[in-house]
């Protein structure tokens, strides 16, 4: 059985994107910028993460709240 999220186009995105992004955070290791990579990494996971976590929701008024939490991390990115 899936789970909610996996059909979630924008969770698919996420997924995409955040390879890309881990990809830059560990071209950032290599050139000794480490806290950089670290935030670059934890932001990054956070993302398809949150959605994840948000397509749990009980109802869907519940999953479209978690959404305008969603923005938070996705500026921090």
């Amino acid at each position: 059985m899936d789970f909610r999220f996996e059909g979630l186009d924008i969770w698919k995105e996420a997924i995409t994107i955040g390879d890309e992004l881990f990809d830059i955070a560990e071209l950032a290791e290599k050139q000794k910028k480490f806290r950089f990579a670290e935030q670059l990494n934890a932001a990054t996971l956070s993302i398809s993460n949150n959605i994840a976590e948000g397509s749990g929701a009980y109802s869907d008024k519940e999953f479209e709240g978690s959404w305008q939490f969603q923005e938070t991390h996705y500026l921090n990115v």
